[in-house]
């Protein structure tokens, strides 16, 4: 099987997950077969109780499942997993170097690594950040009986990373008010939050009462003739692209498509995207369903305007960086040096973010921040 059609197995696999949780351990041993690991997770945990959400495992061995539960509390690097940086898989020295000097000895001192590392012969973990919220965070860790190397592993599951954060962020809108039967518009007919089903025209197949609510009241989409479209013409643009892409080939949407801001303010309605072009036989919707758009309510989500500009343009996370830089008013040979990098390494990224923001320089780069920045609310309006 060649590398795209994995690549796809994995993604539709993950998207499974939208609808049932049940479905995490077939997608997580898909991700584990691909890198050779030994078991995975996937967990969103709640940082102020630590308690999971979300916690899913996969591994052949049923007892270093059973092993694995009982010591995973007992990880020492819990309160640096927001420090973690989103889609950017690495290695548990990452993790040592966070904690400080003596972050390797805290680790090998630990329960954790006795009980389990030990046991069953894990040499390293692959771990990677694909949520991060003001009170949540969630994590994949794939543990593995070698030490990680070749760039193409952490490429796959970097690349994977977007996929699994839609799916969960997606999941998380559904939990609340989950109905019992599996199919997905089902679903959607009892949830409140505003749901519209586009053909890759963004041709508008199915709205759910809160997003017809959502249409007439025009407040941040609205519809022209029966194609759903946008006030904003950035968050517009976005959701087309997210649509237009994931139709065309799941693989490639990546991040377009979660957490698009509908609106300017620092908790704007947002929107996600899932491509529902491989899940149209259970899904209930006629064969020409693209995608299904999901729109969060303001507040849901806390955004910056650099956040907002990675969102609707689909920047990676060194471009998102690069970006928060560039709005700080960093020139490039201070952006690189701030990054540790060659100057032309920061030439091409900013080649990159100004193909994507469709902007020309940094003036124009900053100006596009200012434009999406919140508005400043003076003490006397109200």
């Amino acid at each position: 099987m060649d590398m795209d059609r994995q690549l796809s197995e994995m993604i539709g696999a993950i998207y499974d997950c939208v609808a049932s949780e049940a479905s995490w351990p077939t997608a997580l041993s898909l991700i584990n077969r691909q890198v050779n690991g030994f078991l995975t997770t996937i967990a969103v945990f709640d940082t102020r109780t630590r308690s999971a959400s979300l916690a899913q495992i996969a591994c052949d061995d049923p007892d270093a499942i059973r092993t694995l539960m009982q010591h995973a509390k007992d990880v020492p690097f819990f309160h640096l997993l927001h420090r973690m940086e989103i889609d950017e898989p690495d290695t548990l020295e990452r993790m040592f170097q966070l904690y400080g000097a003596d972050g390797e000895a805290v680790w090998k001192n630990g329960d954790l690594y006795r009980n389990f590392h030990t046991r069953y012969g894990v040499q390293n973990s692959i771990d990677m950040a694909i949520l991060k919220r003001p009170f949540r965070v969630g994590t994949i860790n794939i543990s593995v009986r070698y030490q990680p190397s070749d760039p193409r592993i952490f490429n796959t599951v970097g690349l994977l990373g977007p996929h699994i954060r839609r799916a969960v962020t997606i999941h998380d809108m559904l939990e609340m008010e989950r109905a019992e039967s599996a199919i997905l518009r089902d679903v959607i007919h009892a949830l409140e939050h505003a749901v519209f089903i586009v053909a890759d025209d963004m041709a508008i197949l199915f709205a759910n009462e809160a997003a017809e609510a959502r249409l007439r009241e025009q407040k941040v989409v609205r519809a022209i003739a029966g194609k759903l479209s946008c006030i904003h013409d950035y968050a517009g643009n976005a959701l087309t692209n997210a649509v237009t892409l994931g139709a065309r080939d799941e693989i490639r949407i990546g991040a377009a498509g979660i957490d698009v801001p509908l609106g300017s303010s620092e908790r704007p309605a947002v929107a996600h995207v899932l491509p529902l072009k491989r899940r149209n036989g259970s899904g209930g919707y006629e064969s020409r369903a693209a995608a299904a758009i999901f729109v969060a309510a303001a507040g849901t989500v806390i955004q910056s305007a650099v956040e907002a500009v990675a969102a609707l343009f689909a920047l990676t996370p060194a471009e998102r960086r690069v970006v928060g830089y560039v709005s700080e008013g960093l020139s490039r040979a201070e952006i690189a040096a701030a990054q540790g990098v060659a100057d032309g390494t920061v030439k091409s990224q900013l080649g990159a973010i100004y193909d994507k923001t469709r902007t020309v320089d940094q003036r124009s780069l900053q100006q596009l921040v200012r434009d999406l920045s919140p508005p400043v609310r003076r003490p006397d309006e109200r």
